[in-house]
């Protein structure tokens, strides 16, 4: 049947399309929910509609609404629905919740989701955990009972959204309205015995009832990829055609074997693999083709130390169409020891650095040597000898700061042969501030909060500094070391900014030694709302300039943001650099207030660097 779709994420637009119902053994089931509460995946995973279900008008044809206690839809159990018990899975539904108090949307298992394998719900009022109230949870559980691990997404009631959960295994994500809201390690969901169901738990006695509307459920035995969570939004359901699991993974460092593999495409029969060492991938680089076997030896053997490119591209039965494949990379394992990290000729390494290579060709042991005098390290002087090593790691006494360093690890093969290894570099900072110091001893005041001053303690912004409960830094979302700095905001109020301070003992003189820059590694969640986050210095005569981040998804990031910022952009706005006394943090427009959003960030590691 044709059905009327209204575009979520391009505005509306009237279309009427013929449903495509994906390949075997991918459609796990689809509930239109036009009406009835038939399965059309073919699969015949029918429900049964219980209380007073009614059906009105939804993003594609109709949707259920649910009136909150008694209405739900129960889908017995059965191998489909088990299969999100397996390695991979995907859910996915339109909602419309009418409030926004604890619900649930769709769960399998009874007992107000404490027995259940899988839910998505509603999280009203208090925070649940580390998760945000007010938000869409989606949730699994490794056994029964009340513990989970779930990711959140921030949720309007009253408003339409495509909501998709993938599970690839390893990482448990969310996704409204097509964007990427949060991931989590998380276990696969185990095998519960019980019904699946949509608008309530009946064996919640009476509490977490859904009221709202519930459109076009789906269930994939596959993690979507986020482009196939959008064109699902969008309202074509996604055909897994494309290759897919490169082994090795994607961005893979030390690859010996010459061996490529791959998960095919649903109805691809043949394979045509391409490979060079340039991302610009031509007929010439055709390796393999119309090859019916899902993986490729590379007699000829990959270029130590090189970085490799490729791409499959699948081809079904009749030869069209070709189904043109990502573009993956991996590093070959070279024949020293490579890809150093500190990374070669870096300025901003700590003072106190874990030393990190990947092994060459047959390494058993490693013999490194660390200086600060280039030649002393190239002739492998006895100053800078530290030893024969059996890990890839060593963890040096503290450094000097703003002081560059040269070490270089010569590989021991079987029979006490050592290959020499290149030379690298990298210069060290001056500390600012690593988040080391602070306790949760609030008798001695060396809590992080007791030196970073935030507006819970001062009345003058949104900002929130630490965690409410000890420990009060964090101590798993770190940069370095063992701690960083959660930094809450909360324009939603009056002055519509968040900002945190933190006030020098004495007036700090950073023009010295030819300190140039002012680095700090910031990382947000995507829950978070965009807002612009900046850095003011203050100096002695009260004198003070502010520098502003060029990107507002620096706090919606999900990987650490080094954000380098030129002491100059200070010193031009009046800012004495050899006395500076204060530092604050912050995050909305401070010049030009207006009510904004609300998140956490995390910040580490604040330091100043040479050029």
């Amino acid at each position: 049947m044709c059905k009327r779709l209204t575009m979520l994420l391009l505005g509306a637009a009237a279309l009427c399309v013929a449903p495509n119902l994906g390949h075997a053994g991918t459609l796990v089931a689809h509930w239109p929910l036009d009406g009835n509460v038939l399965d059309t995946s073919g699969n015949n995973y029918n429900g049964t509609a219980n209380g007073k279900i009614s059906y009105t008008a939804g993003m594609y044809g109709q949707a259920a609404e649910f009136h909150g206690a008694g209405d739900y839809v129960a889908v017995a159990n059965n191998p489909g629905i088990q299969l999100l018990a397996g390695t991979e899975f995907s859910v996915a539904a339109y909602v419309k919740a009418a409030g926004l108090g604890q619900q649930n949307i769709l769960i399998h298992g009874l007992g107000c989701s404490t027995w259940a394998s899988w839910f998505l719900g509603v999280q009203g009022g208090e925070p649940d955990a580390a998760l945000t109230a007010d938000s869409f949870v989606f949730g699994v559980r490794s056994a029964g009972g009340s513990a989970y691990t779930g990711v959140a997404a921030p949720a309007t009631a009253g408003e339409w959204f495509h909501i998709a959960a993938t599970h690839d295994g390893k990482m448990l994500r969310l996704y409204t309205n097509g964007e990427e809201r949060g991931s989590i390690a998380a276990p696969m969901p185990y095998n519960s015995a019980e019904p699946l169901h949509f608008g309530g738990d009946p064996g919640c006695s009476g509490r977490s009832w859904y009221t709202g509307l519930i459109d076009d459920v789906f269930i994939f035995s596959k993690a979507m990829t986020a482009n196939q969570v959008r064109e699902l939004g969008s309202g074509s359901i996604p055909a897994w055609v494309k290759a897919e699991k490169p082994n090795p993974a994607d961005g893979t460092i030390g690859v010996a074997m010459p061996l490529l593999q791959w998960s095919k495409g649903d109805t691809a029969v043949l394979h045509s693999l391409y490979l060079s060492t340039s991302p610009s991938l031509t007929d010439a680089d055709l390796k393999s083709a119309r090859s019916p076997m899902t993986m490729y030896y590379h007699a000829p053997g990959f270029q130590p130390g090189t970085t490799y490119y490729w791409r499959v591209d699948e081809i079904e039965a009749d030869g069209v169409p070709v189904h043109t494949g990502d573009v993956w990379s991996f590093m070959s394992q070279d024949v020293t020891a490579y890809y150093p990290s500190p990374t070669d000729k870096v300025n901003t390494a700590s003072t106190t650095p874990t030393l990190t290579w990947m092994p060459g060709v047959g390494a058993v042991k490693h013999h490194l040597y660390l200086g600060d005098s280039l030649d002393a390290v190239t002739q492998g002087a006895a100053a800078t000898d530290k030893g024969v090593l059996a890990d890839a790691t060593f963890a040096p006494q503290a450094l000097e700061s703003l002081t560059a360093y040269y070490w270089r690890v010569d590989e021991i093969l079987t029979g006490d042969a050592v290959k020499t290894g290149p030379v690298w570099t990298f210069t060290t900072c001056l500390p600012v501030d690593d988040f080391e110091s602070y306790t949760d001893d609030l008798a001695a005041k060396t809590t992080i909060f007791d030196t970073w001053i935030d507006g819970l303690t001062n009345g003058l912004s949104g900002s929130t500094v630490g965690y409410a409960q000890a420990p009060f830094a964090e101590q798993t979302i770190v940069h370095g070391g063992k701690q960083s700095m959660p930094l809450d905001y909360n324009n939603v109020k009056s002055p519509f900014y968040s900002e945190a301070e933190q006030e020098f003992g004495t007036a700090q003189n950073w023009t010295a030694s030819g300190i140039d820059t002012l680095v700090l590694y910031v990382r947000g969640r995507p829950i978070n709302t965009p807002a612009k986050l900046y850095v003011v210095l203050t100096d002695a005569s009260n004198h003070s300039g502010t520098v502003v981040n060029p990107s507002t998804a620096v706090v919606t990031a999900t990987t650490w943001t080094e954000w380098k910022i030129p002491l100059a952009d200070f010193s031009t706005a009046g800012v004495n650099l050899a006395k500076v006394k204060k530092i604050a943090i912050g995050v909305g427009d401070k010049a030009n207030p207006a009510a904004g959003g609300t998140g956490l960030i995390f910040v580490d590691d604040i330091r100043l660097a040479k050029p």
